[in-house]
C-alpha cells in the first residue's frame, strides 16, 4: 500500500518536471502553433492549446491500459493515477483558478495567488516560469513584472507574442 502511494506521488511530482520541459521546449518551441491560442485575450470556449492536456491524458490512458492487461506492467496503473491527479490539479489551478475558464471562485488562497502571480509573469514576458505547480521566477523578473499594473481579478493573459512586444496573431 505504501509503495503504491509512493509510485502515485512520484508520478505526480515527475509530471511537474515533464510539464515544465514540455511547456518550455515544445509549447514555446516547435509546438507554439497550438500553444499561441493560450497567449491571446479571448472569450471562453475551446482553444487550440487545449489539445495539449488531451495529449497528456492519452499517456495516462495508455498507462492504465498497459497496466491493466499485463501483470508485469501493473505499476503503470499507479503511474497513470499520478498523471491523472496532476491533470486534475492542473485543471483546478490553471483553468479554474488562474484563467477562470470554467467558473470563478470567490475566495482567494495565498498559495494559489502566488501561482497566479507567477503565471502572469510568464504571460507578460513569454519566458519563465514554465512550471505550473512550482513556478520558479527569478528575482529580477519578478521585480520587472512588479512595474506592470496588475488587477487580481483579471485574466493574466496579454495580447502580446511571448518574448516580444509585438501583438500576437489570434
Amino acid at each position: 500500500m505504501i509503495s503504491g502511494l509512493a509510485i502515485v506521488l512520484a508520478a505526480f511530482v515527475a509530471m511537474e518536471a515533464v510539464s515544465y520541459l514540455t511547456h518550455r521546449f515544445v509549447m514555446h518551441g516547435f509546438g507554439f502553433g497550438l500553444h499561441k491560442s493560450h497567449h491571446v485575450n479571448r472569450d471562453g470556449g475551446f482553444e487550440m492549446n487545449d489539445l495539449y492536456p488531451m495529449m497528456f491524458s492519452s499517456v495516462a490512458i495508455l498507462s492504465f491500459t498497459a497496466g491493466t492487461f499485463s501483470p508485469v506492467l501493473r505499476p503503470l496503473v499507479l503511474v497513470g493515477s499520478g498523471i491523472t491527479l496532476y491533470g486534475v490539479a492542473y485543471l483546478f489551478v490553471h483553468e479554474i483558478y488562474i484563467h477562470r475558464r470554467i467558473w470563478s471562485l470567490e475566495h482567494r488562497y495565498r498559495v494559489l495567488e502566488w501561482m497566479k502571480a507567477s503565471h502572469r509573469i510568464h504571460h507578460l514576458f513569454g519566458g519563465e516560469p514554465f512550471g505550473m505547480l512550482l513556478p520558479i521566477v527569478p528575482r529580477a523578473l519578478r521585480q520587472r513584472a512588479a512595474a506592470v499594473p496588475y488587477e487580481p481579478d483579471a485574466d493574466v493573459r496579454v495580447a502580446r507574442r511571448p518574448g516580444t512586444s509585438r501583438p500576437a496573431a489570434a
